[in-house]
């Protein structure tokens, strides 16, 4: 892939869920995770120049719970097994 690629993948995401602050905070979360700190600043400063930045200000500091609480997703090991 090229270089920003999932940085503009994650942007584009964003502007189509922006509908939605559950969304743009769980895609927020999922670039996170994915994105290096060069691109998460990079991501942030789009966020505040299109005004999505209110959207994501409120996530939790500890990521981990937030997707678990948010977004309770069967474990790999369910899955394998069904």
């Amino acid at each position: 892939m090229g270089k920003n690629s999932f940085l503009n993948y994650y942007k584009t995401i964003l502007e189509k869920v922006s509908f939605d602050k559950r969304l743009v905070q769980k895609e927020y979360w999922k670039a996170k995770q994915v994105l290096r700190e060069t691109e998460i600043r990079e991501l942030d400063n789009w966020l505040k120049n299109n005004g999505l930045i209110y959207q994501v200000k409120n996530l939790p500091a500890n990521k981990g719970n937030f997707a678990l609480a948010k977004f309770p997703y069967p474990s790999r090991e369910v899955r394998k097994s069904k």
